[in-house]
């Protein structure tokens, strides 16, 4: 892309947006299987009541608490190869 001209903050924009998406998909993927499992492990139905004496209880603050820190830590896990990224030469990223 440097090749044609794009400038080191449309590339890292580019990497992180790749990030951001990432994690907005495993993030949303993770909580609800999260959930889901957790009632399938205790035998819990929301439809059929509880089966067993112990049910899941999910507070949705800490839930979306969740949701935030696992999307914050896929953009941090995204900024040191995006920036990387960015700097590289064009020569250099056709040679790898």
């Amino acid at each position: 892309m440097k090749a044609i001209g794009a400038k080191n903050t449309f590339i890292l924009s580019l990497f992180m947006s790749e990030a951001l998406l990432i994690g907005l998909i495993g993030s949303t993927l993770a909580t609800n299987m999260g959930v889901n499992l957790a009632y399938i492990l205790s035998g819990f139905s929301p439809t059929r009541g509880a089966a067993a004496h112990v049910s899941p209880i999910f507070i949705s603050h800490d839930i979306l608490n969740v949701w935030i820190l696992s999307l914050l830590l896929s953009l941090a896990a995204g900024i040191f190869p995006a920036w990387k990224a960015s700097r590289l030469s064009p020569l250099e990223a056709l040679r790898r």
